[in-house]
């Protein structure tokens, strides 16, 4: 059965309506307005596109014959620099304009005047609980069901993209691989869910530990997670370890403790695919140096392929 939205998604959104009548373009921004949706216009598409530039919209609803540039030309543009933008068409031109050919464009929904407000209201309807839907299963197909981090698949597509914004404009990427000592024997003497309860803790501490919307923690594999932290140095990344060890033993888990390996990102002459597996095998090779060879509650860093390991407590 497939899941119902709640009722609060259908709550106010940000829309911005475009249109060069005058009188249409007042009206729809009213109806909506009614309808309890926050609203703003633009007299064509130009003005649209400099609008999306400075605002955030989660709907676009736009005409199609219009100076500058059309609709079909805006939708075009906000399909490539807006993706989660979602459109729809309005037009009085239903035989110039094609549905086919408008949701083709990358507009999500079309509608040709006259129209009711009740009308308009459904489509809207119809196009939220549609990108809800999209989220849900977005979050499912990238998110760890225990701790709500990334999962390893989704791992591997955020370090791609910034492993390329990195080589692009030349700015530091570290990468951390962390480990949990002995969680085998924490299982065994807690029990499984004292250890899942665990695992959602750490992960909690990983989201505190980091800044929100640049940096980005990972579940990479039972007991084992990721971060990676844009333009930060190998020295900075140092102290984000630290940090996590440090709350991490404040949860007095014992006999568990951190592992953790970090690496700094590296061009190895500008092949992305080469230099992302080089740096997964040195920051893997320096935890595997913190837990194996350490044993466990160690920091370890590859510092220009020299491998240096500190203490929780070292600065």
């Amino acid at each position: 059965m497939e899941k119902e939205p709640p009722q609060e998604i259908y709550g106010p959104q940000d829309i911005l309506v475009v249109d060069d009548e005058l009188s249409v373009r007042e009206l729809v921004a009213e109806s909506l307005e009614i309808i309890g949706h926050r609203v703003e216009t633009a007299v064509d598409g130009l003005e649209a596109v400099e609008k999306l530039e400075q605002t955030s919209f989660d709907i676009v609803v736009t005409d199609m014959d219009m100076p500058r540039m059309d609709g079909i030309a805006l939708i075009r543009h906000i399909r490539e620099h807006h993706p989660r933008v979602d459109v729809i068409a309005i037009t009085g031109h239903a035989v110039r304009y094609k549905y086919v050919d408008v949701i083709n464009a990358g507009a999500a929904d079309f509608i040709t005047k006259p129209f009711s407000l009740d009308k308009l209201d459904a489509k809207l309807r119809r196009l939220i609980r549609e990108r809800w839907l999209r989220n849900e299963l977005e979050h499912l197909a990238t998110r760890d069901p225990l701790t709500g981090l990334f999962n390893r698949r989704h791992f591997r597509k955020v370090l791609t993209q910034e492993a390329v914004r990195s080589l692009r404009y030349g700015h530091p990427l570290s990468l951390l691989f962390i480990d949990v000592d002995f969680f085998k024997a924490y299982n065994d003497q807690e029990g499984h869910q004292a250890g899942d309860a665990l695992l959602v803790e750490l992960a909690e501490i990983l989201r505190s530990s980091i800044r929100e919307h640049v940096d980005s923690a990972f579940r990479f594999g039972g007991d084992e997670f990721t971060v990676l932290l844009p333009h930060l140095e190998l020295e900075q990344a140092t102290k984000v370890a630290q940090r996590i060890q440090t709350k991490y033993a404040q949860l007095n888990a014992a006999p568990t403790s951190l592992s953790i390996g970090a690496a700094a990102f590296r061009s190895l002459n500008g092949h992305v695919e080469q230099s992302i597996e080089d740096l997964i095998a040195r920051a893997d090779k320096a935890q595997y140096q913190a837990k194996k060879d350490m044993g466990g509650n160690q920091l370890c860093l590859d510092d220009t392929d020299d491998l240096v390991c500190l203490a929780p407590d070292s600065k």
